[in-house]
C-alpha cells in the first residue's frame, strides 16, 4: 500500500476553496462509549461506500528528535496485525523483540560514533558506521534476523485482502494536523471494512519497522531532495514559522527519520491513537442503523485512553520582514508568505475570497501580471488554513529578462490595491457565485464529500464546511480590505527569491 502525505492531503482538502464549499450534508453523528466519533452519510446512488477514519494527530504533534514519526506510523498501520501478515505469530513477535534488543545496542554504539562526527573524524554518522567494525557486525546480525522474519511474513496481506474483496481504491495521508485512512468498497463488504480497521487499531504489529523507515527516508529524498526547490521550500517554511511545530516538514528532518525507533513509534501510537482521538466516517449505500451497530461492535472494542497532551505553542507575531535567496534549476521566481488566521478563524471566509479574487485565469494576478503587465508567465496564491495557524502564500514566475525587483514590485502593487481599495460588488459576487456552483458540483460526488468530511473532522469540526459556506456569502468589501490591510504588511511577510544563479542584483 503506497501512502501519501502533505501534497496529496492539500490537493484533496483545498480543491475548490479552503476545506471546500460543501453545503449541508445529511450527516448522522454517533459517539461510542469509548469516545470515538462516528459520522454516517447515507447515499444510495451507487452500490458502494467509502469508509475512512481520521487520527487527530499530525506532524505538529511531534517534537525535535522524532520529526517524521507521524508519517512513518501511517506506513506502519498497513503492516498488518496479530491476525494479518504472518504465518507464525509467536516466532514473528519473538524476532521483532530480538531485532529491537540488537537495535538498542546499535543505537548505543551510534551515540559514541556521533561524537566522532562532532569532533571532525567523519563527515556523517553513516560514514562513521560504515567504518566501525563493531557496528558493521551488529548490522549483519540484524539483517539475518530480518531475513528470518520475512520467512514467516505474508507480505502486503492487508492490501491483498482488501483488493480481493472489491476495493476500488484505498490509501492514506499525513499532514501537519491529521492522519487519515480511506477505502472505497462494494456496499456488501461493509462489515469486512469495520473488522479490518478495528483489528489494525486494536492489534497492530509494526513489522519491518526499520526497513519501512528506510522507505520513508527514500520517499523524503524523492519528494524533497530530488526536486529543484524542495530543500529550499523546507528552509523557507522553517524561516517563516518561528516557534510553531509547523516549522518542520511532515516527512521529518533526515537526521531524525534515520534514528526513529520502534519503541518511540509504539509510545506515539498509544498516545495519539486512542478512540477519543479518532473519527470514523462511512458514506454511501449504507443503512445508518447497521453502521451504528457495526461501529459499536468493532470500534467499540478499542479500550479508552487518556487524552493526548494539547499543543500549547502559539506563533508569536512576526515583527520584521524575512528574506531568503535560493539558487535552483528554475526561472526567476518569487514566493511570499504571510501569517494569517487558520481553521475556523473569524477571517477565514475573507481569506478564501481573497484567494479566489487573485487566482485563476480571470483572477487579478493572471490579468494584471501575465496578460496586461507581461512581467510574469504565471502567478497564483494559496491559502492554507491549518488547525493551529494559517499561511497565505503567493508564487510568481518572471518573464525572461524581468528582474526579481520588478516582479516583486508588480506583486506588491496588487496586494496593496486590495488593502487600500474596496473590491467592487460585481467582482465580489462573481467569486461568491462561483463558490456556490463548485459546492453544488462537489456535493453530488460521494468521494469528494467524504474527503471534505475527513478534512474538517480532522481539523476538529466536521460542521465547518457548511459554516464557512455561509460566512463566505456574508463577506463584504470593507471586510476584505480590513483583512488584506492586516496581513499584507511588510513586517508580516517572508519573501524568497529563486534563480538559476546568483545575480548581481542580490550581490550588491
Amino acid at each position: 500500500m503506497k501512502c501519501t502525505c502533505k501534497a496529496f492531503a492539500l490537493l484533496l482538502l483545498v480543491c475548490g476553496g479552503a476545506r471546500s464549499a460543501l453545503s449541508a450534508l445529511p450527516v448522522e453523528e454517533h459517539l461510542l462509549d469509548n469516545g470515538m466519533q462516528l459520522l454516517i452519510v447515507e447515499d444510495h446512488t451507487s452500490p458502494r461506500f467509502m469508509g475512512a477514519w481520521v487520527a487527530h494527530v499530525g506532524s505538529a504533534n511531534e517534537r525535535p528528535g522524532i520529526t517524521g514519526l507521524t508519517h512513518l506510523l501511517e506506513h506502519m498501520m498497513f503492516k498488518g496485525s496479530r491476525a494479518i501478515g504472518t504465518t507464525d505469530l509467536e516466532r514473528d513477535l519473538e524476532l521483532i523483540e530480538l531485532q529491537e534488543e540488537l537495535k538498542d545496542r546499535m543505537r548505543e554504539r551510534s551515540r559514541d560514533l556521533r561524537w566522532e562526527v562532532r569532533r571532525g573524524f567523519y563527515e556523517t554518522l553513516k560514514e562513521a558506521q560504515r567504518n566501525d567494525h563493531r557496528y558493521k557486525t551488529m548490522e549483519a546480525e540484524f539483517q539475518r534476523l530480518v531475513e528470518e522474519q520475512q520467512a514467516v511474513m505474508v507480505g502486503n496481506e492487508y492490501a491483498q485482502i482488501m483488493q480481493r474483496n472489491g476495493e476500488l481504491f484505498g490509501n492514506a495521508f499525513t499532514s501537519e494536523d491529521m492522519t487519515a485512512y480511506f477505502h472505497v468498497m462494494p456496499a456488501n463488504r461493509i462489515e469486512l471494512w469495520f473488522w479490518m480497521q478495528s483489528d489494525r487499531l486494536l492489534n497492530p504489529v509494526f513489522r519491518e519497522f526499520y526497513n519501512e523507515r528506510s522507505v520513508v527516508y527514500e520517499e523524503r529524498r524523492m519528494r524533497t531532495e530530488s526536486t529543484p526547490t524542495g530543500v529550499h521550500e523546507e528552509a523557507l517554511n522553517a524561516l517563516f514559522w518561528q516557534a510553531h511545530p509547523y516549522s518542520w516538514p511532515v516527512l521529518g528532518w533526515p537526521s531524525d527519520v534515520s534514528e526513529l525507533s520502534l519503541a518511540q513509534a509504539e509510545e506515539y501510537y498509544r498516545t495519539y491513537y486512542g478512540p477519543a482521538n479518532l473519527t470514523a466516517i462511512v458514506a454511501g449505500d449504507v443503512d445508518p442503523a447497521q453502521v451504528v451497530e457495526l461501529g459499536e461492535r468493532y470500534f467499540g472494542r478499542l479500550p479508552a485512553r487518556d487524552d493526548p497532551p494539547p499543543l500549547v505553542t502559539l506563533e508569536p507575531p512576526q515583527i520584521g520582514e524575512k528574506r531568503y535567496n535560493g539558487t535552483a534549476d528554475v526561472n526567476n521566481s518569487i514566493s511570499m508568505l504571510f501569517h494569517c488566521g487558520g481553521f475556523k478563524h473569524r477571517d477565514s471566509a475573507a481569506l478564501v475570497v481573497l484567494d479566489a479574487l487573485l487566482n485563476g485565469p480571470t483572477g487579478r494576478l493572471e490579468r494584471r501580471l501575465v496578460q496586461e503587465g507581461a512581467v510574469a508567465v504565471r502567478a497564483y496564491t494559496h491559502y492554507e488554513p491549518g488547525k493551529y495557524g494559517g499561511m497565505f502564500g503567493l508564487r510568481a514566475e518572471a518573464v525572461e529578462g524581468v528582474s526579481h525587483a520588478e516582479l516583486e514590485e508588480a506583486v506588491l502593487a496588487e496586494l496593496d490595491r486590495l488593502a487600500v481599495e474596496e473590491v467592487g460588488e460585481r467582482e465580489l459576487q462573481k467569486v461568491k457565485n462561483r463558490y456556490l456552483v463548485d459546492a453544488y458540483r462537489e456535493e453530488r460526488d460521494m468521494i469528494h464529500r467524504t474527503f471534505v468530511l475527513i478534512g474538517n473532522a480532522g481539523m476538529g469540526d466536521w460542521r465547518e464546511a457548511e459554516a464557512l459556506r455561509e460566512r463566505i456569502q456574508e463577506v463584504r468589501p470593507e471586510g476584505l480590505r480590513r483583512v488584506a490591510d492586516g496581513i499584507f504588511r511588510p513586517e508580516n511577510r517572508t519573501v524568497a527569491c529563486w534563480s538559476r544563479e546568483e545575480s548581481e542584483e542580490r550581490e550588491q
